[in-house]
């Protein structure tokens, strides 16, 4: 039998692609750092045994309390303290820590989980007319907010008092020399629309005196000619000269 060499490539779907996950806070040091991870080996040599052991479990190398029955006191360490059980209360606090900061990388994980779930749940709600406002919500789920900045604007009916104040307030304002007004710039503005007016209205006598000029009959003539929709006489005489 021969096994066909074709292949298909298949994508992921609709699912997205995993975002990598945060380092913890080892990584995190271990990089500013530039610490390597080197790759221990798993057996110890224990001087005192004489022999090699597992570095860590049943039976390591310095496990044994027989063999670590003495502890070396520092010169300015106290005779009567209990050396070896601060030893073990040392281990114990180093244990705790880590178990502390393993519990804290994962509640850092569960929380940036938890924090893009909401963002893909607020774009979801924010994607509709509604704004979410008629979809099912969770248990904890809050109202979702439209962005941005909402300009409020005056009432365009009703009491004008306010609208009054403000218009006096600027005359005032600008009377008084308060608010600095570039008179070049604003009569060039009124120039350029007034040339902008006239010109129109130029642009509209030319066109009427046009279709004056040409009549009714030859204006219905000339935009028929021009849309191409429907022939005038001189069309279907031509096409039947032309026959």
């Amino acid at each position: 039998a021969v096994v066909s060499t074709q292949s298909a490539h298949y994508g992921r779907g609709e699912k997205p692609i995993p975002k990598p996950k945060l380092p913890t806070k080892w990584e995190a040091f271990a990089k500013s750092k530039g610490i390597l991870k080197k790759k221990r080996g798993r057996m110890l040599y224990d001087e005192v045994a004489e022999e090699w052991k597992p570095r860590f479990g049943y039976n390591k190398a310095g496990g044994d309390k027989e063999q670590n029955w003495v502890v070396e006191v520092p010169g300015n360490g106290d005779p009567y303290k209990d050396w070896l059980g601060d030893k073990e209360d040392k281990t114990k606090e180093k244990v705790a820590k880590n178990e502390f900061q393993r519990l804290q990388n994962i509640s850092k994980q569960i929380k940036v989980q938890s924090e893009s779930i909401n963002q893909t749940v607020k774009q979801a709600n924010i994607s509709t007319a509604s704004l979410g406002k008629f979809q099912e919500k969770s248990k904890d789920e809050k109202k979702a907010k439209a962005k941005g900045k909402h300009k409020k604007f005056d009432p365009v009916s009703g009491n004008t008092a306010s609208e009054k104040e403000k218009s006096l307030a600027l005359i005032n304002k600008i009377a008084s020399g308060g608010v600095s007004v570039n008179k070049e710039k604003a009569a060039n503005k009124e120039l350029g629309a007034t040339i902008k007016r006239s010109r129109e209205a130029e642009r509209e006598n030319r066109t009427n005196k046009r279709r004056s000029k040409m009549g009714v009959k030859a204006q219905t003539n000339h935009f028929d000619m021009k849309k191409r929709e429907v022939s005038g006489p001189g069309k279907e005489r031509k096409k039947r000269h032309q026959i």
